[in-house]
């Protein structure tokens, strides 16, 4: 349902944010006139069933006219529905992020490993999109380029306007951006340099909606990956996608037999993730089976083209304070753990 400037004060917020909002108004048109409030929500926000509208309004969630009404109401031209969610805590998360690099056309930011980045789900004012508009309320729009699991710490980088943003996003759909990860995993491969050539698509088998398995009837999926340091049972090492498919590198190095610590679907056991969505603790052999609090994944280096100049820029993001301690508590040093520009 699209936002019109209700409910919590929308036409102040950033025009980044008005996208995101969750309180929604439509008017009906002479079209619909005549038709059930509980089909025309179906029909027009297809996003969800007539059941789950149905259910919506008998929740009191939605007004016509600023009135309660039943699923069974047969609209009339210039009704006017609105619809306002129930407000919920927002998870806490790791609010620190540093600034990389900003101009008229560009913004790059290193995220922390306990942030979203847009709205999503139960979390809105907690995003780094947020956050941002939040502390450079100048910017007053931001359009999100591409996106980092909210556990994945590193380099993002933001659009200042729509053509910006639309030139380096033609960049990660022609595959000419640079990309390297550092990941903690465990268990140590044969050799140092391989690269994994799986396709992807719907983990059939899971019991997460969203997640991602090695399917042959897939798309194609590549990732080379570079030893850095190694351990009885870990390895450090750099993954760099190939191509960009969701959760690519997890689940590469998932079916590679080197789970990334931390990691709650691909690790493990992905009933932690379950757990975890529930606000349900983890006993602590759980997370001794974890290896870290969050997916040790880390976007270290991104390299791009200009918007506007074409110029070559390379963002690299500082190692987090929980990889480093990671990495010291078995015996890397942190500060030899890392490739060099020109590698």
């Amino acid at each position: 349902m699209a936002s019109s400037g209700q409910a919590g004060g929308d036409a102040a917020r950033p025009d980044s944010l008005r996208a995101w909002v969750r309180a929604g108004r439509t008017v009906v048109d002479p079209a619909h006139a005549g038709v059930r409030l509980d089909l025309y929500l179906a029909r027009r926000f297809t996003y969800r069933s007539r059941t789950q509208w149905r259910k919506i309004v008998r929740e009191g969630r939605l007004t016509v006219n600023s009135l309660a009404a039943r699923p069974s109401r047969v609209l009339r031209t210039g009704d006017r529905i609105d619809y306002v969610p129930r407000r919920r805590p927002e998870p806490p998360v790791d609010r620190h992020y540093l600034l990389l690099h900003a101009d008229d056309d560009l913004v790059a930011v290193a995220k922390g490993g306990n942030l979203p980045i847009h709205p999503s789900g139960r979390y809105f004012h907690h995003t780094l999109l947020h956050l941002l508009l939040e502390d450079h309320p100048e910017w007053r729009r931001l359009h999100v380029i591409h996106r980092l699991d909210r556990e994945t710490s590193g380099v993002v980088v933001f659009g200042r306007t729509r053509a910006a943003a639309g030139r380096v996003a033609r960049q990660f759909r022609e595959r000419t951006v640079e990309k390297r990860y550092l990941a903690l995993v465990m268990g140590s491969p044969p050799n140092d340099r391989f690269t994994i050539d799986l396709s992807l698509g719907p983990a059939r088998d899971s019991l997460i909606r969203k997640a991602v398995g090695v399917r042959p009837d897939g798309v194609p999926a590549k990732t080379s990956i570079r030893v850095l340091r190694r351990g009885p049972d870990w390895t450090w090492l750099e993954a760099r996608p190939l191509t960009g498919r969701l959760h690519q590198i997890r689940v590469h190095l998932k079916a590679a037999g080197l789970p990334i610590a931390g990691d709650k679907v691909y690790g493990a056991d992905e009933r932690f993730f379950l757990k975890f969505v529930a606000g349900e603790p983890l006993t602590p052999e759980e997370q001794a089976r974890l290896g870290h609090p969050r997916q040790a994944l880390h976007a270290f280096r991104l390299r791009i083209r200009h918007p506007r100049s074409g110029a070559t820029c390379t963002f690299e993001a500082p190692l987090p304070d929980d990889l480093r301690a990671a990495l010291a508590a078995r015996g890397f040093d942190p500060e030899s753990s890392l490739p060099a520009v020109e590698d």
